[in-house]
């Protein structure tokens, strides 16, 4: 598990919007992060599409992270196991919705170390994993992502380091959102040596080891 490392969004689903509505919803929430990053970047038109990925192998069970446990008794929403593993259709709003949420949390969010033992929804600074967590609750509440869908995931970077991401489960493989990458990736672009994710509707609070070939 890492060792550690270093909302917006309309109630109405994207789905019924236009192109037009979707480039005025862009430029407005744009005009909302005032915070620079390197991951910042300026959404006046629509993104391009998501490169192919591909799905991601699950082997045995893994025990979840203590911090993670508290996590999920502070915010109990958060909470996958109510929820069976099911990916997502891709539609193209839902990248969008992706690309905005991914980038407006690298943006508002100041990465700081918080300990290898604190988990949390974070509102201004925070860690890999609290990056992770405001997407996932982002993407959930005010989108109406599924849980199912959504997976917490570790990993070490290539210093070794431990690091936490959100993946993406989808019809067109797993994506993942990495606060230390601009854009959503595919998983097997990022450097990464993958140990384990959330396992959406297990009990006991299990995670799955990742088994990458």
């Amino acid at each position: 598990m890492p060792s550690k490392t270093g909302q917006a969004g309309p109630d109405q689903p994207l789905t019924k919007f236009t192109r037009r509505h979707l480039l005025g919803a862009l430029a407005g929430i744009t005009a909302t992060c005032a915070l620079p990053t390197r991951s910042g970047a300026n959404l006046t038109s629509l993104p391009p599409a998501l490169p192919p990925s591909s799905a991601m192998q699950a082997a045995g069970l893994h025990a979840a992270p203590a911090a993670w446990f508290s996590l999920i008794k502070r915010h109990p929403e958060l909470d996958p196991a109510p929820h069976p593993f099911a990916p997502i259709t891709l539609t193209p709003e839902r990248e969008v919705q992706l690309t905005l949420v991914h980038q407006r949390v690298n943006r508002l969010i100041r990465f700081r170390p918080d300990g290898p033992d604190r988990w949390r929804l974070a509102e201004s600074e925070g860690d890999c994993e609290d990056y992770a967590i405001r997407k996932l609750h982002t993407l959930c509440k005010d989108y109406g992502w599924p849980r199912s869908a959504l997976t917490l995931a570790a990993c070490h970077i290539e210093s070794g380091l431990g690091h936490a991401v959100l993946l993406v489960h989808s019809d067109k493989g797993v994506y993942a959102l990495d606060n230390r990458r601009r854009r959503v990736e595919p998983w097997r672009h990022l450097p990464y040596r993958w140990i384990a994710r959330e396992d959406p509707g297990a009990p006991f609070g299990l995670w799955r080891k990742l088994k990458v070939t």
